[in-house]
């Protein structure tokens, strides 16, 4: 069985999203400490000027603090913005109407009080929309190696896997300065590092613009040309 685990993001880029296609199991690794400047609340879309980045507020957001513990400060007045600058980046693209209709069912009209929780469930929503089921399981609710002040990364990723029954963990590539091969086959678990392929498609008529939240994807691609994507991928 293949695992991975990862923070919850808000609407992240499509090689998150790869990420979750390429394993059986999917952890949201929600009580860590949350990482400022990082992708847990923020991400980009286009704009005529090039990337925007929007960024979801937090009440007193600190690297001491779990993510699971952090609200968002005032959901609404966010949301709100946030609509209208889709609108104004998007209103043109070929899959707006779909987009906004299905993030109106689910994003607009509710009231997230937790990044963990919006940001997980933005994962979980980009599927369903998909029509591919997933399992999603949140670290807070297992009881893996996590209480001693001395357990590394490498130590709480491995006591999940075996809590889960992996054989298999996938990382994004970036986590190879922090996991090692050899640390995870001395428990009998195989490690790889998943890369995203060079992926473009068409964005109005200007020069394409990378690593863009799933919005862009989802507002240029048609649900099929999205699942082909999500498969673009190799493992290192």
């Amino acid at each position: 069985m293949k695992i991975a685990i990862v923070q919850p993001y808000f609407m992240p880029y499509l090689g998150y999203f790869q990420l979750v296609h390429a394993v059986d199991k999917f952890v949201f690794f929600d009580d860590v400490n949350f990482i400022k400047k990082g992708w847990i609340n923020r991400n980009y879309i286009y704009s005529l000027n090039g990337p925007h980045l929007f960024t979801v507020p937090l009440v007193k957001a600190s690297q001491n603090k779990l993510i699971n513990d952090i609200c968002i400060s005032d959901f609404e007045l966010f949301m709100l913005s946030f609509k209208e600058r889709l609108r104004h980046s998007y209103h043109k693209a070929p899959f707006y109407s779909q987009v906004m209709d299905w993030l109106e069912g689910w994003l607009f009209r509710n009231d997230f009080l937790l990044i963990s929780l919006l940001s997980a469930t933005s994962i979980q929503k980009v599927f369903e929309y998909l029509d591919l089921k997933k399992e999603f399981i949140f670290s807070s609710e297992i009881d893996y190696q996590k209480s001693k002040t001395d357990n590394t990364a490498t130590d709480k990723i491995i006591s999940i896997c075996k809590l889960l029954g992996a054989k298999h963990y996938i990382n994004p590539r970036n986590g190879k300065d922090i996991y090692k091969k050899a640390d995870f086959e001395s428990q009998n678990l195989k490690l790889s590092f998943i890369n995203m392929k060079p992926i473009t498609y068409t964005q109005f008529d200007r020069e394409f613009m990378p690593y863009l939240s799933i919005i862009d994807v989802l507002m240029f691609n048609d649900k099929e040309h999205v699942k082909k994507l999500l498969t673009e991928y190799i493992f290192e």
